[in-house]
């Protein structure tokens, strides 16, 4: 397969997906019908973003692959599409995130700790019919309390690959001020924009 065609099949398949895909899927895809291996697709998806770069989209490698989203420069048009759309983020909502995310694992008891309030049922449902958090064990101790961690799909949204691209805390470090990083991050995503507000 030339390099012309491999590069138009891998860009219609991330417009067309609604979330990431990994080079071994678009691998084990493509390389169905057409003869190619996973360092043609790599380098199909380097020659793409070359591509790209004279244009306002781009492709981005995130927690579970690749997808092509728009460019930071489309913000402000894209927050006048889409104003009505765009979810609304609680601060209970964003420390507790931001807790989870900076100190994981922790458990709710840990959270309350920090944050000095009770965390409200609401959030941990929101937070976890999102996929953004899930339990990953049970702390041994009196009770067995579940132990929480983000998700990938934590990652995708806000458009990182690993925790290591978090946001640094202030040098602070006040539990008050953990939601901030977070925040930043929500500012600079481009991830695709949910439609109902976060309580």
């Amino acid at each position: 397969m030339n390099k012309t065609a491999l590069k138009n099949i891998i860009e219609g398949i991330l417009l067309s997906s609604f979330e990431p895909i990994s080079a071994d899927k678009l691998y084990k895809v493509i390389s169905k019908t057409n003869q190619t291996t996973k360092a043609d697709i790599l380098d199909a998806i380097e020659e793409l973003k070359e591509d790209y770069s004279i244009k306002e989209i781009e492709i981005v490698n995130v927690a579970s692959g690749y997808r092509i989203q728009a460019k930071s420069t489309l913000t402000d048009y894209l927050s006048i599409i889409f104003s009505e759309r765009i979810p609304r983020y609680s601060r209970a909502l964003l420390e507790t995130l931001s807790i989870i995310a900076y100190r994981q694992p922790v458990t709710r008891g840990d959270i309350e700790s920090i944050r000095g309030v009770t965390v409200s049922t609401s959030i941990m449902k929101t937070l976890t019919d999102r996929n953004w958090i899930r339990i990953i064990g049970y702390r041994e101790v009196p009770g067995k309390p579940a132990m929480f961690a983000t998700s990938p799909e934590f990652l995708d949204y806000f458009g990182l690959e690993s925790l290591s691209q978090l946001p640094e805390l202030p040098e602070s470090k006040e539990p008050k001020n953990l939601d901030l990083a977070l925040e930043e991050t929500t500012e600079n995503n481009h991830s695709p924009i949910l439609p109902e507000t976060i309580n």
